[in-house]
């Protein structure tokens, strides 16, 4: 897999392209074309908290997280960023193993297969302390335009 060639970016694709990505403040930490692995951060501020008594993260903003993750993640397969519309979640798990503690998330995605029609993604969500606090899976639905994995046509 080489890397996207066009000048869509996938730091301006996940950060400002995405309205929902952009409302909550994701930031991308880092891309592996290599491994297929995307890491976001995302802030905590006071209106994604769901503990007011703890101040601890609402369960829907780390699903929100670990959805934006896993679509970076199965974005980064494609072999072009244009084709990044025609990825859709069409399923998704996530598992709570503990409260969020700090000031930001982190999700770590990883492709673990790109298929012709859909991509699966498995998330790990850490919080300030790098405590693992949720594990999310996700497929993605994938259309390309005419085109296969490679740029090919089909």
């Amino acid at each position: 897999m080489t890397p996207a060639t066009t000048d869509l970016d996938l730091k301006e694709l996940i950060e400002e392209t995405i309205p929902f990505n952009k409302l909550l403040g994701v930031k991308l930490v880092s891309a592996d074309h290599a491994t297929l692995t995307v890491v976001l951060r995302l802030p905590l501020r006071h209106d994604l908290v769901g503990n007011v008594v703890r101040g601890m993260p609402h369960g829907g903003t780390i699903a929100a997280l670990i959805d934006a993750a896993a679509g970076a993640a199965a974005a980064l397969s494609l072999e072009n960023l244009r084709d990044a519309p025609g990825v859709a979640t069409i399923d998704m798990r996530v598992d709570y193993l503990a409260p969020g503690r700090g000031t930001e998330l982190l999700a770590s995605a990883t492709v673990k297969r790109a298929g012709r029609r859909v991509t699966v993604v498995r998330v790990d969500v850490t919080d300030s302390d790098a405590q693992l606090i949720a594990l999310g899976t996700a497929a993605f639905s994938v259309e390309l335009r005419g085109t296969d994995r490679k740029g090919e046509a089909v």
